[in-house]
């Protein structure tokens, strides 16, 4: 927004001379008429200010911004604790599932030669 709003500045501004001794010696073809410069330029700086009053509004609540900085270090600590414990949970189902996928593959296994053995054992009686 401010990139978009300093390029309009710079390509909208009409030439206005700042001193009697400098006079202007070239004008913008595509600058706006002042009024609508004015009036659009007042459009910019509102929009600036309501973007600057949501970023004060977002930073405001962060967490741990209106906390005292040991009560964010004693909450870092515990979410450090909550997330050990998490990863340990997720570790032991992990070796669950492991022990779970050896069962269920040593069953597929089994199956399996069971079912080739008795094919050939029909193919043999006929």
């Amino acid at each position: 927004m401010l990139f978009k709003s300093l390029h309009y500045l710079h390509k909208k501004a009409g030439m206005v001379q700042v001193a009697p001794e400098i006079p202007v010696t070239q004008l913008n073809d595509g600058a706006d008429s002042a009024d609508e410069f004015t009036a659009r330029t007042q459009e910019i700086a509102n929009d600036i200010c309501r973007q600057a009053k949501k970023i004060d509004t977002l930073v405001e609540s962060l967490p741990g911004v209106s906390v005292s900085e040991s009560e964010q270090e004693r909450e870092f600590v515990e979410l450090s604790q909550e997330n050990d414990a998490a990863t340990r949970e997720l570790e032991e189902a992990n070796k669950r599932a492991r022990v779970l996928l050896g069962d269920i593959s040593g069953i597929l296994r089994e199956i399996a030669d069971n079912a080739g053995k008795q094919k050939s054992e029909t193919t043999k009686q006929w």
